[in-house]
């Protein structure tokens, strides 16, 4: 089997603004994500999807950028590399993401795989147009695109799928790439462009739905009852939130977790620190929508929910809700859960109820994002009344 040339970016600020209750890390919040002490996210993540690929060693000549863009979760990953780009100063940007990413195209690469968001997935797109794929290791903090695996480890199966195939180009089709406008963290995500992006079925996640109506309505009024009266409740981000939150009386945060006790809100816009520091924690309620056509219920536009913050909180006190038009046309009919922790992941794993209308549930199964190893056997079970 000849060789592939496969190259690596890592944009190291990627995914710091989550915990901290940033709604990405462009422009200035970068900085701000490390005032508020955020940690690497990107490096990590990438490690674990280069740890899975050990076995590929002679199958892949990898080609990257010096240092933290690359060089040094592969020589973590102990596999062997060349550097084809070192950027000018240690604080990287866009920039540098696009010179890094014309050294590997200069270089003839067959495929770029990229570690960040939505961001970065511009960022990759606006040099490598639809010369050669492209394909995203989840680390942002947005990830509506469609080129990004469901989880690193994903990647790594969709990249040994990518490498093994005799015609790599029948794995290829155009994915979305989307982003919010600049400077607009609340604005909807829009159409930036297509990229060819290998697609492996249940490992490639889908763009980002529209929300669903019809039942939601009911579904909303049924979490509002469960809810108003109770002690502490953390509300997600989302749209289908930002409609209970409103019924509840206060304007709440679209893409921040908000917290109420006994109906009166209690916090606004809160970090993961800001979540720990909650006395009662442990005796919360937490209140989520689901992204519609990624099928994620933790570790999507969600990552102040981490996974201290979810080891808290008990499996039976997470309400979930969404329409049943949007389950239905989840991926695999499963959520998937990716914080970066496996043992919290499979501690949620199982089926959980989503509430679908007034009194009416829906059993779905819940678990890490799946790969190739994994049992395949995920399913929905059929909708039932409640009380």
């Amino acid at each position: 089997m000849n060789k592939r040339r496969i190259g690596l970016v890592v944009n190291p600020i990627a995914g710091m603004g989550g915990a901290v209750g940033l709604k990405g890390t462009d422009g200035d919040n970068a900085a701000r994500a490390r005032e508020l002490g955020a940690d690497p996210v990107a490096a990590p993540r990438t490690r674990k999807t280069l740890e899975a690929l050990a076995g590929t060693a002679q199958d892949i000549d990898w080609l990257t950028s010096a240092g933290n863009m690359g060089a040094d979760c592969l020589a973590a990953a102990e596999l062997p590399f060349d550097v084809v780009h070192d950027a000018a100063h240690a604080d990287t940007g866009s920039a540098d993401t696009r010179a890094a990413v014309q050294a590997l195209l200069d270089h003839k690469v067959e495929l770029v795989v990229f570690a960040g968001g939505d961001g970065t997935a511009t960022e990759v797109l606006a040099i490598v147009d639809q010369r050669v794929p492209m394909l995203g290791i989840p680390a942002g903090v947005k990830m509506h695109s469609a080129v990004f695996a469901i989880s690193p480890r994903a990647a790594a199966d969709v990249i040994a799928a990518f490498v093994a195939a005799g015609d790599a180009d029948a794995l290829l089709d155009d994915a979305e790439v989307m982003d919010r406008p600049a400077g607009q963290p609340n604005a909807s995500p829009v159409l930036l462009g297509y990229a060819r992006t290998p697609i492996v079925p249940s490992l490639v996640q889908h763009g980002k739905a529209a929300g669903a109506t019809g039942s939601i309505e009911s579904a909303c009024d049924d979490a509002f009852e469960r809810i108003r009266d109770e002690g502490l409740v953390l509300i997600g981000p989302g749209s289908t939130m930002l409609e209970i939150k409103r019924q509840l009386g206060f304007d709440g945060t679209l893409l921040g977790v908000d917290a109420v006790r006994n109906g009166e809100p209690v916090g606004i816009d809160l970090n993961a620190a800001d979540i720990l520091a909650i006395p009662d924690l442990s005796d919360a309620w937490l209140l989520m929508g689901v992204i519609g056509g990624q099928g994620f219920l933790f570790g999507r536009g969600n990552q102040q929910l981490s996974a201290d913050v979810l080891r808290r909180i008990d499996r039976d006190r997470i309400v979930i809700v969404s329409s049943t038009e949007k389950l239905f046309a989840l991926p695999e009919r499963q959520l998937y859960v990716d914080t970066g922790d496996d043992a919290v992941d499979n501690s949620l794993a199982g089926y959980l109820p989503v509430t679908v209308g007034y009194r009416r549930r829906m059993q779905v199964r819940v678990g890490p994002p799946p790969h190739i190893e994994a049992e395949t056997d995920r399913g929905m079970a059929p909708a039932g009344t409640d009380g």
